[in-house]
């Protein structure tokens, strides 16, 4: 299984936790990579590798290429910042997958997400984006106490992700909205997350060959 974008390892480690028999975290922060690689408990059948996933090598890359059956990107592909980032991402994605086949399973930025500065703030952040157009940036800021932070992605419609992922050979597309657990009903209610539900701010994205 590869992490694409994996930054701290945060997910790499819970893949391996969940009993995937190889994992692999390639980011282009060696920075990043450190401190995935400093975690303590990390499992020996996870590595991690530095890669600009935006540029794949035009010859190849045999540490790579042809290795894995799923690739899992989280909150990753919206932070391309142009449409031939975007694209290299998928293709980076694509060449990864065995030659039998596979899948990419993203999580991303919703297309659709509720629009207006303080749709989500009942939720402990907020989204703004100043330009309606493909690759505009959009700012989430954290609202929670004690956690004031911010960070900025890239707005991209449905059509322009679907048409980077079948430009890198993917051939069957699928968005799935995000549900909420049990716990999390019983916890805050069905009132509490109607708004969220209507319009989630992040989407899973899945691309198969």
């Amino acid at each position: 299984m590869l992490d694409l974008g994996c930054g701290s390892g945060l997910y790499t480690r819970r893949l391996a936790a969940w009993r995937a028999a190889k994992v692999t975290g390639i980011d282009v922060s060696e920075g990043m990579l450190d401190t995935a690689r400093a975690h303590a408990g990390t499992p020996e059948h996870v590595e991690y590798l530095r890669r600009d996933a935006t540029r794949p090598a035009p010859g190849g890359d045999p540490d790579i290429d042809g290795r894995f059956d799923l690739v899992a990107s989280v909150y990753v592909l919206c932070y391309a910042a142009t449409i031939e980032q975007l694209t290299g991402f998928f293709t980076t994605a694509r060449r990864a997958l065995t030659p039998e086949g596979g899948r990419l399973v993203a999580m991303t930025l919703n297309p659709d997400y509720g629009r207006g500065r303080d749709y989500y703030a009942g939720y402990g952040f907020t989204l703004t984006q100043d330009e309606d157009r493909e690759g505009a940036p959009v700012t989430l800021h954290s609202a929670l106490p004690g956690q004031s932070f911010s960070v900025t992605a890239h707005w991209w419609s449905r059509g322009t992700y679907e048409h980077a992922a079948t430009s890198a050979g993917f051939t069957s597309l699928s968005w799935t909205l995000p549900t909420v657990s049990e716990n999390g009903v019983a916890r805050y209610g069905d009132d509490y997350w109607a708004a969220y539900l209507a319009a989630p701010q992040a989407v899973i994205f899945q691309a198969h060959v």
